[in-house]
């Protein structure tokens, strides 16, 4: 899932969250943290908007979050149809809000008020808060509460239900606690005045919700075009590597084969490579550092039973067994230097083909128990900050590869298989770009540009396709 429409979804539902402070619970919620709903004053008010914002907050991400946990395992999520219901989806509520159409169906269904009279003030607004993040157990005051939940359940894609659903608990909490505070001086009497007496306001907030959900399904509807678009590359193909308009792959009866622009060349070698301006190739007992520019040999670095290979401008990382154990090393493409140990795992454990970018390095860490995406940074003398990026008891990870600051692999889960894009230094999964179900064609390793991600599709028998999706 792009980022463009992450954001989309994040500002739907921080609109569609915010127009309801005009229901009913929302006028009340106001008015029962605000200094005159208690005895406590100030001191209380402040602590139950403490409260109540970040429970709104939990509330917005378990509805939003399960729902697409439930579209994910029912296996409504990705594909193009997937887009296209929700895009739909997003239209519908879009015009049911730019006409003001009354909410159908409507929970008419209120806070609980004597929460407040046997509870403290802090403990009874963070059930408020959960109330009204939750979505569907108070008033409804746009046809996008509805919509997004029926998005999050189609896409079936739990970081976006998540992105959706903080948000919404942001939109319903930030007009209470902006204006619980202010509920007994006269600017704040006036704003609520003006949000009771104007339907004309409710009429913007609703029209505000109808942009934002167009948006939102004008996005979907590219996405929908790009999760079918995987254009073949080569057929056979497997295990891709790039370098700007630069590929290296493996076709025909293991030949490893360069393609750029002016054609294709056989590298001679069992395994390779390219990165930054070198092609490096796996020649019998030796990793031939190559020119990609006219393919001269830089360096010779010797090495044996070498089966995976990266490259970039300063490091070649490669991948041999010793005994039961994968072993990543490192050299410097030049040849100077000592050899770096990077990692070892032993049988049944196994280490992913390695990915290189700069001094930064990434593979993959496959156990009985855990799988890992592991980031670490070489230098002459070894390896420092190392790094699980991703850590999942549930979800293999395979085919890392490298661009720009940014990983691809490949999502392994019991019923799909995905294609996520993540920053190292962010957080989750990452974005989905590509997701099919998890049958044959099988999704294998992977290489990132800045607008494709390139993959192998293995079919039953083991034939191997190379294709590309956008990102």
């Amino acid at each position: 899932m792009s980022e463009a429409l992450l954001i989309a979804l994040a500002l739907a539902g921080l609109l569609v969250g915010g127009t309801g402070t005009w229901s009913p619970c929302g006028f009340s919620m106001i008015e029962t943290i605000g200094p005159t709903g208690h005895t406590g004053g100030m001191r209380t008010t402040i602590a139950a908007c403490a409260t109540f914002a970040p429970f709104a907050v939990l509330g917005g991400a378990i509805t939003f979050g399960l729902l697409a946990l439930l579209g994910e395992a029912v296996g409504g999520a990705g594909g193009t149809i997937a887009y296209v219901v929700a895009a739909a989806l997003a239209v519908a509520a879009a015009v049911a809000e730019a006409r003001g159409t009354p909410i159908v169906p409507q929970v008419r269904r209120q806070l609980p008020i004597a929460w407040r009279r046997i509870m403290p003030m802090p403990l009874a607004a963070a059930g408020y808060g959960v109330l009204l993040g939750l979505g569907f157990t108070t008033f409804v005051l746009s046809y996008g509460v509805w919509a997004l939940m029926g998005i999050s359940l189609a896409l079936g894609d739990v970081q976006a239900g998540l992105v959706v659903g903080v948000a919404f608990g942001i939109g319903r909490a930030l007009p209470i606690v902006v204006l619980a505070p202010l509920a007994d001086r006269r600017s704040g009497e006036r704003a609520c005045e003006a949000m009771a007496m104007r339907p004309g306001l409710l009429r913007g907030a609703r029209a505000g919700d109808a942009i934002t959900l167009l948006l939102v399904s004008a996005l979907l509807i590219g996405s929908a075009a790009s999760a079918s678009a995987a254009r073949k590359e080569a057929n056979p193909g497997s295990d891709p590597s790039v370098s700007g308009p630069a590929l290296v792959y493996e076709g025909k009866d293991g030949q490893v084969l360069l393609r750029t622009p002016s054609g294709r060349v056989d590298l001679h070698g069992s395994e390779a490579a390219v990165g930054g301006r070198y092609v490096a190739v796996a020649r019998g007992s030796e990793i031939a550092v190559l020119e990609l520019h006219g393919l001269e040999k830089v360096a010779s670095l010797p090495a044996s039973g070498v089966d995976a290979l990266a490259v970039g401008n300063r490091w070649v990382v490669s991948r041999h067994r010793e005994g039961k154990r994968d072993v990543l090393s490192a050299r410097r493409t030049d040849g100077s230097g000592s050899p770096v140990f990077v990692a070892s795992a032993k049988s049944p454990a196994q280490l992913s083909r390695p990915a290189v970018d700069g001094s930064t390095v990434v593979w993959a860490l496959g156990k009985k128990s855990r799988n890992s995406l592991v980031r670490a940074k070489l230098t002459g003398k070894g390896v420092r900050a190392k790094r699980r990026l991703i850590s999942s008891k549930s979800v293999a990870i395979t085919g890392p590869s490298l661009s720009g600051g940014k990983v691809a692999y490949v999502a392994t889960t019991r019923k799909r298989q995905t294609i996520r894009v993540r920053r190292l230094g962010g957080r989750g999964l990452g974005n989905t770009v590509y997701r099919q179900r998890k049958a044959p064609p099988t999704l294998w390793t992977t290489a990132l540009t800045p607008d494709r991600v390139y993959v192998t599709r293995v079919a039953r028998g083991g034939h191997g396709t190379l294709v590309s999706v956008n990102r």
